[in-house]
């Protein structure tokens, strides 16, 4: 999923963002790369540091840390790959209902214009009504005299009645 533009005013650098003192910009999805690789060279660092340490005590368990130490790793960065994506979903997630908190007024807003056209749909339907009785009394009258032929015979001018 693409992260929106940045309003006008707003950059996607990371060092204006670190001076946002009223937290209106969110630098934790920029910042997220980082956190990664500084979590894993972490994780090795300790893993190291414990498998050294275990050196230090005796060679044995300095061989049998060694051996269990890339399954320490792999199970160490699944957790901190896992928190990180956790912290991905949820940053998605609060993007979508800060979008769905513009809703209401939307749709407030609809449901007004909605009501205006109902209305003038209703005047409009009241006086389509009133012509076609209008035009249900005169009828008779306009088809004795044949002036609905003679309107369109009218209409049509004179090329079209050749």
């Amino acid at each position: 999923m693409q992260e929106p533009t940045p309003r006008y005013g707003q950059s996607n650098s990371v060092i204006p963002n670190l001076a946002d003192w009223r937290f209106n910009r969110y630098l934790t999805m920029q910042l997220l790369p980082l956190f990664y690789v500084l979590l894993m060279a972490g994780a090795l660092v300790a893993v190291l540091g414990i498998v050294g340490l275990c050196f230090w005590f005796s060679v044995l368990a300095g061989i049998i840390a060694a051996c269990l130490a890339p399954l320490v790793f792999l199970v160490i960065a699944a957790v901190i790959r896992a928190a990180l994506e956790y912290l991905i979903m949820a940053h998605r997630i609060m993007r979508i209902i800060e979008g769905m908190d513009a809703l209401p007024g939307q749709v407030g807003d609809l449901t007004h214009r909605v009501e205006g056209i109902t209305s003038h749909v209703d005047e409009l339907t009241g006086q389509v009504h009133d012509i076609h009785e209008s035009l249900m009394h005169v009828r008779p009258l306009l088809r004795s005299a044949g002036l609905p032929g003679r309107l369109l015979d009218a209409l049509r001018g004179p090329r079209e009645r050749r």
